[in-house]
């Protein structure tokens, strides 16, 4: 059985190395504003390469692909945080209450630095590692903190973004590697969609993979709704077996530049021992930024019915203070800067 899932894995590791490898064969080269334009061959394509530009910049323009980066950027979704190529320090001390489980507080703490040396294109990354702690904030999952390690950016684009990273992971201490890609395209005028895959392999002969699709869509200048489906799976070596899935749906409203609100109504389930649910959760995300740009607040109310204490009504709050230093914190929204004047909207 070891044996059949190690060569399973050895398949998929290189067939996502071939993939990225197809993927950054396309000639593009990164501008100073971090979007990227052909290649230039001649004279003779100026017009196919105008054609491009207009084309690339029509969808960034769009309302959808806007409203989409304010959201990911003012509420720090880890997603985005990971496709960031600018150095940021991130600190979130926080606090949990949850009937069932009581108190927990928790500390994190994340660290980016871009060496510009090697053309912009490494990031240095170190503390939290934010692709555990994906589905339950509040558990111990997201415990798995501390990892040092390097970024590298081959592709970035409103469409795609693709690197692979590499470092130690500590709680483990075992050294890790895998790639990631994205790829986002709007659905019309008011729709888009977010494909992201991440592989992970470790030196212990541990590995996760995670898949997340996101569908968005423009309700009106106010609200914004998204439907999320996120996947892992871990290796026979993790503690966690079969693969644990969140469905989850977000309804954004947008307050004022500097507060919104988040709707949510989540359900996890796994495959392991048999298909069963493990939660069901809803929660008022409220996130306010201060004076400082750098220093957000969140107040988080939110009941949840867990298959661990028989599906009991669990009431609980997380309070959370969200520290930025660099990169102009959350409200850089992948570099572009006319999102933060006072007259945006969606």
């Amino acid at each position: 059985m070891t044996g059949f899932f190690a060569s399973r894995v050895g398949i998929i590791f290189k067939s996502g190395l071939l993939l990225l490898l197809c993927l950054f064969a396309v000639p593009v080269y990164a501008t100073e504003t971090g979007q990227t334009t052909p290649v230039e061959t001649g004279s003779d394509e100026d017009g196919e390469k105008d054609s491009l530009l207009d084309a690339h910049k029509e969808y960034v323009d769009t309302g959808v692909q806007r409203a989409s980066l304010w959201v990911d950027g003012f509420f720090a979704d880890d997603n985005y945080q990971a496709e960031a190529a600018y150095s940021q320090v991130r600190i979130r001390p926080e606090f949990y209450y949850r009937r069932e489980q009581g108190v927990k507080g928790r500390f994190k703490f994340r660290a980016r630095f871009n060496l510009p040396n090697l053309g912009r294109r490494v990031s240095l990354i170190a503390g939290a590692d934010d692709e555990d702690g994906r589905f339950d904030e509040s558990s111990d999952d997201a415990a798995d903190d501390g990892v040092i390690g390097l970024q590298f950016f081959f592709k970035e684009s409103s469409r795609w973004n693709a690197s692979i990273s590499t470092g130690i992971k500590f709680n483990e201490f075992a050294a890790f590697f895998g790639p990631r890609v994205r790829f986002e395209d709007v659905l019309g005028e008011k729709g888009s969609y977010r494909f992201t895959q991440t592989l992970r392999w470790l030196t212990n002969n541990s590995w996760q993979i995670n898949t997340r699709l996101d569908l968005n869509r423009i309700i009106n200048d106010t609200w914004f709704f998204r439907q999320t489906f996120d996947g892992r799976w871990r290796g026979e070596r993790a503690e966690e077996e079969g693969y644990r899935t969140q469905i989850s749906s977000y309804l954004t409203q947008r307050l004022g530049e500097q507060s919104g609100l988040q709707y949510e109504f989540s359900t996890i389930f796994n495959t392991r021992p048999d298909t069963h649910v493990d939660e069901y959760r809803l929660a008022l995300r409220y996130r306010k930024r201060t004076a400082r740009e750098w220093l957000y607040y969140e107040i988080v109310p939110q009941v949840s019915f867990e298959d661990e204490f028989d599906f009991k009504f669990n009431p609980g709050i997380r309070l959370r203070v969200e520290l930025f230093y660099g990169g102009k914190g959350a409200r850089k929204y992948w570099r572009r800067e006319s999102e933060d004047t006072e007259d945006f909207r969606w």
